[in-house]
């Protein structure tokens, strides 16, 4: 059986399919715009409601051509904002030069040239909660960062390490927020100079420790006396310290060694805010040959996210006054997203919108497990391209359905020829599964054929190098305690005051 032939029988029509899409100009502005899901006649057909999608296609097929980039066009036509994972940076080049005409705030977070990008510094964002009395609300948002560091230097073995070098970060980061009023200072740098401080204590010879000096300053039943009570308690079992400590320098490497990234992290020039006040483009360009620093994305978007809800929440409506979309192709690639299916699941209601890209079904399941079937069940739109991973392709068949043939019912669309769409330099076939129709074998066109493709990409950002102000644990030891030795001589005095 050929394809066209079931398109004839059971697959949707052309007019059945596009019935309830909107028909886009690709030369006009409109309201509202999503992903293309068919081109034809110089239009594209798109679905413009809060539904979110998901693309299925293996390297070479034509994802990030045919249905990422012509996304941002259409998005951009609407003046919807976007938070776009680049890859490559090949979206950001065929993008920003368009996106930077229609009068787009444009941003990028470039992991792989650190010198050419805005700034955001992860600790920012939970800082300003701490500081406004949101403590809960600071201490979930550093947990996913803890939990992503923590991830990078995961075994299998005893965790014990792990999670304690995880504590101490912790705490040592509520430190840092509580100690330190002035916004400049709060960084990994600060962080860094604080663990230089950390060293076994003498008991024995009654030789204190700078850090544990500082711990001792708050209270028995503070929240920063909880986090450290553990490693609090190793300040004199030297072997066990060490090896906390050592997992803690293995959480840290990556900003240690790198200067040019924990410059680009040390002070923040994005505002998540913005992105739902004015149509903004911003971009997430990482080193597609390594993931070494995946996991920074994997926080930014979720760090994205919440800010995004509080906005929304702080709203009459509990909605955003411009529809924010994730763009997150190769989605599967980057560390779990802390809370993603309850994350997918809420985000329509508060005018977000996501549209993920993976490689494989497997990928999904091996990143997020059990949760992968929630993921996919909240995408409504599914579009299928190529692979070759059998459990897929099963998925697909079954949801694709059977039909009756000379009294003999066969899969709608069989293994073998879902494995043979069509695939071309600038014209493509995409299978299209949506709620409520019958299965559609789609045409769409390449990037190339579109007129927002013909501007040139816009400069990036320059990095600012300022030197650093750092957190002074040595200075504020010794001014606390040089005040609480000026508020005892006080006491001392008014007593023998009244004593005379």
């Amino acid at each position: 059986m050929k394809i066209t032939e079931l398109k004839e029988n059971s697959l949707s029509t052309e007019e059945e399919f596009i019935q309830n899409l909107f028909q886009q100009e690709l030369d006009e502005d409109y309201d509202s715009s999503g992903v293309p899901l068919y081109y034809a006649n110089g239009k594209v057909y798109i679905d413009n409601s809060d539904t979110h999608t998901l693309i299925f296609g293996n390297t070479g097929s034509k994802k990030t051509r045919n249905f990422v980039i012509p996304s941002v066009y259409t998005m951009g036509m609407a003046g919807e904002s976007m938070i776009i994972s680049d890859p490559k940076g090949e979206i950001y080049c065929n993008t920003s030069g368009y996106l930077r005409n229609k009068d787009y705030s444009i941003m990028v977070f470039n992991l792989r040239e650190p010198e050419n990008s805005s700034q955001w510094n992860p600790l920012m964002l939970p800082y300003e909660y701490y500081r406004n009395g949101k403590v809960d609300k600071a201490i979930e948002m550093l947990s996913d960062l803890c939990m992503q560091l923590k991830a990078q230097v995961h075994t299998e073995r005893d965790p014990y390490w792990e999670n304690q070098a995880m504590d101490l970060l912790m705490g040592m980061i509520l430190m840092l927020f509580e100690c330190e009023p002035d916004e400049t200072k709060i960084h990994m740098e600060s962080l860094q100079r604080m663990r230089m401080y950390i060293a076994l204590e003498d008991s024995v010879n009654a030789k204190s420790c700078v850090f544990w000096d500082l711990i001792r300053t708050f209270p028995d039943n503070s929240i920063i006396r909880y986090k450290l009570a553990s490693v609090y308690n190793l300040r004199n079992v030297e072997k066990t310290l060490n090896c906390v400590v050592s997992t803690l320098d293995s959480m840290l490497r990556c900003f240690i060694f790198n200067r040019k990234l924990l410059n680009l992290i040390s002070s923040s020039n994005i505002n998540f805010e913005t992105i739902a006040q004015k149509k903004t483009a911003l971009y997430l360009i990482t080193p597609d040959e390594k993931k070494t620093y995946h996991f920074l994305v994997s926080v930014f978007v979720k760090q994205c996210y919440e800010c995004l809800i509080d906005f929304a929440q702080d709203s009459n409506d509990s909605f955003l006054p411009i529809r924010v979309n994730f763009i997150l192709d190769e989605f599967s690639n980057f560390p779990r997203i802390a809370d993603m299916p309850a994350m997918i699941s809420a985000a329509r209601s508060r005018n977000i919108r996501f549209l993920l890209i993976v490689q494989s079904k497997q990928q999904l399941l091996a990143e997020y497990g059990d949760d992968a079937e929630t993921i996919k069940s909240n995408c409504k739109n599914w579009i299928y391209l190529s692979c070759r991973e059998l459990s897929l392709l099963r998925e697909i068949e079954e949801l694709c359905g059977i039909c009756e043939i000379d009294g003999k019912q066969y899969p709608l669309l069989s293994i073998t020829q879902l494995q043979r769409l069509h695939i071309d330099r600038e014209d493509s076939q995409a299978l299209i599964l949506r709620s409520g129709i019958a299965p559609f074998i789609s045409w769409v066109k390449d990037f190339s054929v579109y007129p927002q493709s013909k501007y040139e990409k816009a400069d990036f950002p320059k990095t600012r190098t300022d030197s650093l102000n750092c957190f002074s644990v040595l200075k504020y030891v010794h001014d606390k305690l040089a005040k609480e030795l000026e508020n005892k001589e006080k006491l001392v005095n008014l007593d023998d005051l009244f004593d005379d």
